[in-house]
């Protein structure tokens, strides 16, 4: 048995947790987040845009209260897979993207951003 499926889900607390409570959580991972890139990788955040930290903090706020939208387990699977096909994707455009030159075809142009040149099982 995997390390995952032994694992015990702590019980649901009593009551709802209020709104602006869980806005609040999510806001303070999403503050984490970018704390913990600035640790890490300051050489990363001292070249990127000044905004790079507050649009990784709201990324991730996002990302949490849209996951918290769904508590129907076949919407959360869904999600899930979307999640992961788009990131997939978006991650073999840019790949393909990057090797676009001055020199480049247009007609190659126009099929890497179609998606056409990425592979079709992703």
């Amino acid at each position: 048995m995997g390390e995952r499926e032994g694992m015990q889900l702590p019980a649901l607390p009593p009551r709802p947790i209020p709104p602006d409570l869980v806005k609040e959580m999510a806001m303070d991972i999403g503050k984490e987040v970018a704390a913990y890139v600035e640790r890490m990788f300051p050489q990363a955040v001292a070249v990127a845009s000044s905004s790079f930290l507050l649009s990784i903090r709201n990324c991730t706020y996002n990302e949490i209260m849209a996951a918290l939208a769904d508590t129907d387990p076949i919407a959360i699977q869904n999600r899930l897979a979307v999640n992961k096909m788009t990131r997939r994707k978006l991650r073999a455009l840019w790949k393909a993207a990057r090797t676009v030159t001055p020199e480049t075809p247009q007609a190659e142009v126009d099929l890497i951003l179609s998606g056409a040149l990425t592979a079709p099982d992703l």
